[in-house]
Order: structure tokens, then C-alpha cells, then sequence
């Protein structure tokens, strides 16, 4: 099945399970495409503050691993001298540096611009009834626990009445959980984040020989449009005339290699070699008579190669050429 533009919904478990990496790994690519709107993060507030608690909890755990151990022995048998050319000498601000920790999680929620649930989405009603039914995500003998999964439950759920349309996916190790959502095909149901986003690789791998096949069927107009960038900035290949000395009458160019640089679901950007020729007018001084030299306005042409970084905009299947979105060089 194509991959498609999706929500996703992580559990608190799996921000865990991750180590809280926001800048790498599984969440970092999760930040790329949410930023893009690819596969939209959504936060339920609860969610929310139940990270920022076990982050608290955690970085508060290690802080007070490096203060105990700033203050051992081991530390101790070295000079203050060598302490200082070693930078051990730092006095820990605890509690500044646990809320420094805890501010990398708004950070990631605002990197992802991702979409918030308030906790007054929550149907208060239905979480009773569940937890008193035993329905999921409560179950048997651990009903009192899972009150924060009933409310995210319960925020999802509101979340999606208002949604596009799009699939959300829900990413969670509780199967109580997963179970709240078995029977609704507006979710999809993971495990692990890491196997949503091998289908979100695979599918844009996919994609890429559609995507240079249409960057052949259009070379034509990505040429002209990069013919156009070169009019209109002619320092990057005639640094010595200022713009007001110099007049491009034409630019042709020729496309030659063309690399994949990165595709999403509708966008790819490539580099493209391009050989380009230019013939302009430009002021400039020019001999007279033996030793004499004057301003004129004199032909000039200029040959050169670059690289060309053409960003397009497609449908899903990189079938039809939506927009050249930029030229850059």
C-alpha cells in the first residue's frame, strides 16, 4: 500500500524506549517529517506532561550519578591543578541543568510542529465506563495505571473526528492500548516506530526512478527554468562586473548528471550538472590607441559547468510535474 500523509501517535513508552534522542535516530527523522507535515506528530497534552515528567525523573537520576561521582575518591586523587586543566572542577547547578534536559522535549514538540490535544477533548464519561467495563486499555489487575492511556485514548479519539481524513498511526509496546483502536481503520497499529518509518523509506526508494524519469520528461522546462536563474544572477559567473555593467542577452544550458539529493511523498531535490553558455553585453575598458583606454560597451560570452539544485513538487506517484518550487545554486 502507497505510503500516504498520516498522523502519528507515540506512546510515552516509546519516547523512553528511544533514550529520548530528539536530535538523531528514529525521533529525529519523526521531526523531519513531521516539520513537513509527512507524518504529523500529534500530542496529546497528557502525553505531554507524562514525558516531561519521566524526562524530569531521569535527568535527575543522571545529574546526581555525575555529582556522586565528582565527589569520589577516585576524583579526588587529582591535583585542583590537573582538575582544572581536565575542566573537572565544575560545580553541577542541578536543578538548572535538569530543567535544561527538560526543555529538549518542548523543543521537539515545537521542531515537530506537532499537533496538540487539550486535556479538555477528553471524554470524562467514556473513560468511566471503560475503566468500570474493563474495556481497553484498563485490564485486570493493573486497572489504576492505565488511566493515562485511557485519557490519550480518549484524546485520539477526539482528535480524529476533527482530523482530514488522514490515517493515524499509533505507536505503543502496551497492548492494552493497541487493542482501544484494533477495530477502527482510521488507525494503524505499530509496535515499534522504527517500522513505520521502513515503510515510509521504502516507499520513497520506490518512488525515486518515477522521479528521475520525470525530471527527463521535463527537462525542457527545468532548463528554462534554470536558464532563468543564471539571467537573473549573473554574479555567479561574472563576479568581475557589477550588475549595473553588464546586459545578458541569452543563457543556454544543458543538463548532464542528474543525482537524487532527497525525496519525500510529493517533493524530491536534485543536483544537476548543468554546462551553461552566455553571451551578454558588458561595460567595460577597451584600447583606443597606444596607452589609451576608454569605457565601451562590448560583447562578452561565458562558458562554465555547476550544480544546480532543483527542488519539484509532484502528486504521490512522481507521475505529473506540479511545480518547479526552487533553483538554487
Amino acid at each position: 500500500m502507497p505510503f500516504e500523509r498520516s498522523y502519528i501517535f507515540l506512546d510515552t513508552a516509546i519516547y523512553v524506549q528511544e533514550g529520548y534522542r530528539f536530535q538523531e535516530k528514529s525521533l529525529g527523522k519523526l521531526a523531519h517529517l513531521s516539520h513537513d507535515d509527512e507524518l504529523k506528530l500529534v500530542v496529546p497534552e497528557i502525553i505531554k506532561k507524562e514525558v516531561a515528567y519521566k524526562l524530569r525523573e531521569a535527568a535527575e537520576e543522571h545529574v546526581s550519578k555525575l555529582e556522586r561521582a565528582a565527589d569520589s575518591n577516585i576524583i579526588g586523587l587529582i591535583s585542583e591543578s590537573d582538575r582544572k586543566r581536565l575542566r573537572l572542577d565544575i560545580e553541577l547547578d542541578k536543578d538548572a541543568v535538569v530543567a535544561s534536559i527538560g526543555e529538549t522535549w518542548n523543543f521537539y514538540c515545537t521542531r515537530c510542529n506537532a499537533a496538540s490535544v487539550p486535556l479538555s477533548s477528553i471524554n470524562l464519561q467514556e473513560v468511566v465506563t471503560s475503566y468500570f467495563d474493563g474495556n481497553p486499555p484498563f485490564q485486570k489487575g493493573r486497572k489504576r495505571q492505565e488511566f493515562p492511556d485511557a485519557f490519550a485514548v480518549s484524546s485520539l479519539r477526539a482528535f480524529a473526528m476533527q482530523a482530514s481524513g488522514r490515517p493515524i498511526y499509533v505507536v505503543s509496546k502496551d497492548k492494552g492500548l493497541l487493542e482501544a483502536f484494533a477495530n477502527d481503520s482510521r488507525y494503524l497499529c505499530h509496535e515499534d516506530l522504527s517500522d513505520i518509518l521502513d515503510d515510509y523509506n521504502l516507499h520513497t526508494e520506490a518512488m525515486s526512478p518515477a522521479a528521475h524519469r520525470l525530471v527527463e520528461e521535463n527537462a525542457n522546462c527545468i532548463g528554462e527554468a534554470i536558464s532563468e536563474k543564471l539571467q537573473e544572477q549573473p554574479h555567479l559567473y561574472a563576479a568581475q562586473y557589477l550588475d549595473d555593467r553588464i546586459h545578458i542577452e541569452s543563457v543556454t544550458v544543458e543538463l548532464e548528471e542528474v543525482n537524487l539529493v532527497e525525496i519525500s511523498l510529493d517533493r524530491a531535490l536534485f543536483g544537476i550538472g548543468v554546462t551553461y553558455h552566455v553571451d551578454a553585453q558588458v561595460q567595460d575598458m577597451v584600447p583606443l590607441a597606444y596607452d589609451d583606454y576608454d569605457w565601451d560597451i562590448i560583447p562578452r560570452y561565458f562558458d562554465g559547468t555547476m550544480t544546480a539544485y532543483v527542488e519539484i513538487l509532484s502528486n504521490e506517484q512522481f507521475n505529473d510535474l506540479i511545480e518547479i518550487a526552487s533553483v538554487e545554486f
